[in-house]
């Protein structure tokens, strides 16, 4: 029960952005895109929209971009909550015109040309290709000179400094938290320090000092609390993907599988699955070595994604053998995708030895029908994939 809590966490954390597939903490086993949506006889016109084809508002090529794009969007939309709050200070007159349109406008500016930044694409030169350390930076910059301005709605606006650092939590080690958390302190002590040195003065510079002491221990408390957070979220990203390819395990695909079937019980609509087997693959590890047969897995991965749309889901169920979730499609929309997944990989070229060789594979197709187990339903799919390799390979059966 606790690892599918975690999991359907997992799966929140993922959806609104907060998680990821790139970044400091994962390197090496990137989730690969999904490719563009296919349009199958059952789902005709389900992915169209006359009014996306005008203007898409998340990039559309990438999947991993159009999450980091999710992400930048939740830190626009606290920088204009930021603003909103300077706004209130300077309708009550805690916060004088200049510095109201300086840090206003410095804060749109920021949105806008990280905005750029990842609509373009320039994010993908970065390490962090999510950006997580300059948005925060940027961010506590803004703080800390609104910090120097506000005067008695200070306290409130240090609370601003511990929502910057919570966006990181999911991203950044323990490490990381502490470099944004010694520059937020850093520029609270100049923002005192400036205060106490001009002419006007503090009234309680002791209660300031104070209020930088708790500040300190809040965000130190953060920085760790926050880095395990991430350790963990990493740990349970790493038991969900497969080493090698880079897509679902076995235990997650099955899981995906069981809540899919759940799902269409309810009428969420056709579902079918794909019982994918690399043809000869054990002749490929015995003639040319299991480097060679790793990057067959790997490949053959990549080609079959391409394929599938972003409702659709891949796993590694043995050594050689995928399992394809095909939602929302029926038998002749499976059968479709199988084909295409088979001429595919048929038309690749695998480099083994130096050489170019052809890797074929055989697909066994089954669709769900009401009130089998999901364990019935892969032996389906199973015995047609038998029947594929029984046939002469390189072919697909329906059951």
């Amino acid at each position: 029960m606790a690892l599918q809590l975690e999991l359907r966490m997992l799966s929140l954390i993922e959806t609104y952005g907060l998680g990821g597939s790139s970044g400091p903490w994962i390197h090496g086993r990137p989730v690969r895109a999904q490719a563009t949506p296919r349009v199958s006889p059952v789902d005709h016109g389900r992915h169209s929209s006359p009014n996306m084809a005008r203007f898409r508002l998340f990039p559309p090529d990438d999947a991993e971009q159009r999450l980091r794009f999710r992400r930048y969007l939740v830190a626009a939309a606290t920088s204009l909550m930021f603003v909103f709050l300077m706004t209130l200070c300077y309708m009550e007159g805690a916060l004088s015109a200049g510095p109201f349109l300086t840090a206003s406008l410095a804060t749109l500016a920021a949105i806008g040309a990280f905005y750029v930044v990842f609509r373009t694409g320039w994010n993908r030169r970065a390490r962090d290709r999510s950006l997580t350390i300059p948005m925060m930076i940027s961010a506590t910059c803004a703080v800390t000179f609104a910090l120097y301005y506000v005067g008695p709605a200070r306290p409130v606006f240090l609370l601003m400094y511990p929502v910057v650092l919570f966006f990181g939590v999911f991203r950044l080690t323990t490490r990381s938290l502490l470099g944004v958390s010694a520059l937020a302190l850093a520029g609270y002590a100049l923002v005192i320090w400036l205060l106490v040195s001009s002419p006007a003065g503090l009234v309680r510079p002791h209660l300031e000092a104070l209020q930088w002491l708790v500040l300190a221990t809040v965000l130190v408390w953060f920085s760790f609390m926050g880095g395990y957070v991430n350790h963990l979220h990493s740990r349970l990203k790493e038991s969900e993907y497969d080493d090698l390819t880079g897509i679902y395990t076995r235990r997650r695909i099955l899981e995906v599988l069981q809540h899919e079937k759940i799902r269409c019980d309810r009428g969420a609509g056709p579902l079918s699955i794909c019982m994918l087997d690399i043809d000869r693959f054990k002749h490929v590890n015995d003639s040319f070595g299991h480097a060679a047969g790793d990057e067959v897995l790997r490949k053959s991965a990549d080609v079959s994604q391409k394929e599938l749309r972003a409702i659709d889901f891949m796993g590694r169920v043995g050594g050689e053998e995928f399992l394809l979730v095909l939602t929302q499609t029926g038998i002749e929309g499976a059968r479709e995708c199988a084909e295409r997944v088979r001429r595919q990989t048929e038309s690749a070229g695998f480099t083994l030895s130096g050489a170019q060789r052809q890797m074929t594979v055989s697909i066994g197709v089954a669709q769900y029908r009401p009130g089998e187990s999901t364990r019935e339903m892969l032996q389906r799919a199973d015995a047609a994939l038998y029947r594929a390799k029984a046939g002469g390979r390189n072919r697909i059966e329906c059951e």
